[in-house]
């Protein structure tokens, strides 16, 4: 945002609102104007980049550290803005009175040097991320605070939330209700200020709703939102983080769940009733939280715990509360994408990797079984929840856009794209359609149906024979000699002496270079390729690693589903 927004609602020659003055050097300065609209709100404002950040918070500021409020981010305001108290007349954008409920100085709860450039910088990338945390030196607010952004909740939908220091208490402060500059409330400026001013933008003219204003259950669209929050800062959807968690069942600590699963989509598509998440290339993980301690699975309910000790400990340090979560374990390489034959290199062979654990859904917390909340409010709970960390990660989502960010996706080389029905549940050892995978075609999954003789000087063996199936037929699609090391030959080797069979398990026998040794197909491995010929057989595919989290018999007769249709357009009349 910029003070562009602002001036376009503005005319600066019938108003003694400021047009522009930025901020000086010094001390940051913020200020809680309380402003009298259609509905009464206070406009919370941080000075941070030469203007005033701003947020329209319906219901007040609180210093209850277990109270959330709604903050909706607006355009933002010149610095010279906060000692504005005035009445807008009737008829004008924002009309109404205002006064200057609040004001001080603030900085940054990180520890960054004391001058004003390095705090603007620290708050600055903390608003971009999302969560800002800061320490306010008020006259009626004092210690530390953090908004916090609420995604899939519209673009500008924030979170005031008051941290438990020497200051909180659970005493209504808004019940102070004069202003720090005129001493007087905001009902005595609204019959005795001689400082009005005018807008050239004209508030909008409210239609009837066709539901009760008690009525929040259906959520608006972002269009509405924003547009509510600009003219008359209607609060919609003020469902804070414990109001969701009182919806979740009582229910003891969880043991041995298997996690939901998705289903194959044909293709990339548009909805906004869907977010969509990276599909993280690595090994699926539920953690469990109690009383202290920490336990990884694997999707097959193995224990992850001793393996991915790092994960572990970054639970056990950094994770407040008891909790069930899912995610995804992957390596990172040097760019900050993951690489799963790093992953596997990290597995098999002890080497140095860097260690991720991208959560995106959380199960059960503080005594409340979450699954059957929407996803976007299981999602919403556990932001708020996953630490600052660089282990631990909050799995991010855009909502709507599929198209655009599975291409995204391909650009950076990842596996795929997440789509996730917003209102879905959590079904517990489920394949849903409520949850649908979009995969890179480049890189599949193929079992291991034998391996042929090694040629020359190579040993062990030369290529290992490719199928998948299509429904319960097993099918050749090809051999892969390329991307061992001496290590992984020899031990592939031995994992397929067990496995050694007499028969092939196809159909149809194909031919190749070598004589081969069939093999049961039960081991499940990840390669790349160029491409698909005309007869189905992949074409130049490059061995990345055995997918020991994942079994030769789940593939059988996986769907690929066709895109979810849009729902129809309801409509209501007036």
């Amino acid at each position: 945002m910029s003070l562009a927004k602002y001036k376009q609602k503005r005319s600066f020659n019938q108003t003694p609102e400021p047009e522009g003055g930025r901020a000086k050097k010094g001390e940051l300065r913020f200020v809680i104007q309380k402003h009298d609209a259609s509905h009464l709100h206070y406009d919370f404002r941080l000075e941070m980049d030469g203007v005033l950040k701003s947020w329209a918070v319906p219901k007040g500021p609180s210093t209850d550290p277990e109270v959330k409020r709604l903050a909706m981010m607006v355009e933002d305001h010149p610095y010279d803005y906060r000692n504005f108290e005035g009445i807008i007349p009737k008829g004008n954008y924002g009309a109404g009175t205002v006064i200057v409920w609040d004001q001080g100085t603030y900085l940054p709860d990180e520890d960054v040097p004391a001058d004003k450039k390095s705090q603007e910088k620290s708050l600055l990338k903390q608003l971009n991320a999302g969560t800002i945390k800061f320490t306010l030196k008020g006259k009626k607010l004092k210690g530390s605070y953090a908004l916090v952004k609420m995604y899939g909740k519209g673009e500008n939908t924030w979170l005031l939330i008051k941290h438990k220091d020497k200051y909180a208490s659970t005493a209504d402060i808004t019940e102070k209700d004069k202003s720090v500059i005129s001493n007087k409330t905001i009902e005595k400026i609204a019959a005795t200020s001689e400082n009005i001013w005018h807008s050239n933008k004209t508030a909008a003219t409210k239609k009837t709703a066709t539901k009760k204003s008690s009525d929040k259950k259906s959520a608006p669209t972002k269009t509405a939102a924003k547009k509510n929050v600009e003219e008359d800062v209607e609060v919609i959807g003020d469902a804070s983080v414990n109001e969701m968690l009182e919806k979740g069942k009582k229910q003891a600590f969880p043991k041995d769940i298997k996690p939901m699963l998705a289903t194959r989509v044909e293709e990339a598509f548009d909805n906004k009733d869907w977010l969509y998440e990276i599909k993280w290339d690595g090994y699926r993980a539920l953690a469990y939280m109690n009383k202290g301690k920490v336990e990884l699975r694997s999707r097959n309910n193995l224990s992850f715990t001793q393996k991915f000790a790092t994960i572990a400990d970054a639970l056990k340090d950094e994770w407040q509360g008891d909790a069930v979560i899912d995610g995804e374990i992957v390596a990172l390489n040097d760019e900050g994408l993951p690489d799963f034959q790093n992953l596997q290199s990290f597995v098999k062979n002890g080497k140095t990797a860097r260690l991720a654990f991208y959560v995106f859904d959380i199960l059960w917390y503080s005594g409340k079984l979450l699954t059957a909340l929407p996803l976007i409010e299981r999602k919403t709970i556990l932001q708020n929840l996953v630490p600052q960390s660089d282990v631990i990660i909050f799995s991010d989502h855009i909502i709507g856009d599929g198209k655009a960010f599975f291409k995204l996706a391909l650009k950076k080389g990842l596996e795929g794209v997440m789509a996730k029905d917003m209102q879905s549940e959590y079904y517990v050892d489920h394949r849903s359609k409520s949850w649908l995978k979009i995969k890179n075609t480049q890189k599949l999954e193929a079992i291991i149906c034998g391996f042929t003789e090694p040629r020359k000087s190579r040993k062990h063996f030369g290529a290992i024979i490719l199928g998948k199936y299509n429904g319960n037929k097993l099918e050749y699609i090809g051999h892969s000699g390329s991307g061992f090391t001496e290590k992984t030959l020899k031990d592939l080797h031995q994992k397929l002496q067990p496995l050694v069979a007499k028969k092939p398990p196809f159909d149809t026998v194909p031919k190749t270079n070598m004589p081969v040794t069939w093999v049961k197909p039960q081991l499940v491995c990840e390669v790349t390729y160029t491409e698909w010929t005309q007869d189905r057989v992949l074409r130049h595919p490059i061995f990345l690693g055995l997918r020991e989290d994942k079994k030769a018999a789940t593939e059988k007769n996986e769907k690929v589903v066709a895109a979810p249709k849009k729902k129809p357009r309801k409509i209501v009349a007036n």
